[in-house]
């Protein structure tokens, strides 16, 4: 009792300190180790997802339909006026076509378009359709990875 005692209040704080100390030693022990428990089907639908966002393309703005001279000459155009690397040269016979762009939505594409009609008025927005074969992916639960 004479620690505790009101001659000896100075020394509690510093008591309790040391207790607090001796006893939060485990308060803050880690082992490191994280573990995942994870069905395997779950990985395969990530995969599968990760492989669909990567074949499907949003929307696009198509700015020139023509010979391929003319293509050329206007991709070459649009990267100097708009640094924009993003342009490619499609043929679909007998025409090249110029698409230019990925716009997740709509609205983005509006934006644009909007700029492009003054130099090239016959731009238009469209969404590339890409067939995508489901049939040969099938996800078994069974299934070992």
């Amino acid at each position: 009792m004479m620690i505790f005692s009101y001659q000896n209040f100075k020394l509690r704080p510093i008591f309790l300190c040391i207790v607090l100390l001796i006893f939060s030693k485990d308060l803050f022990s880690q082992d490191g180790k994280v573990t995942i428990n994870m069905d395997s089907t779950l990985v395969k639908l990530i995969d599968l997802k990760k492989e669909l966002n990567s074949e499907i393309e949003n929307y696009k703005i198509q700015i020139f339909n023509g010979s391929r001279d003319e293509a050329e000459n206007t991709i070459s155009e649009y990267k100097i006026l708009y640094n924009d690397s993003s342009a490619i040269i499609k043929y679909e016979a007998p025409n090249y076509k110029i698409w230019i762009g990925n716009y997740y939505t709509l609205i983005e594409a509006e934006k644009e378009i909007l700029e492009l009609r003054k130099k090239y008025p016959n731009a238009f927005i469209f969404k590339p359709t890409k067939s995508i074969n489901f049939e040969d992916r099938k996800l078994n639960k069974d299934e070992e990875n």
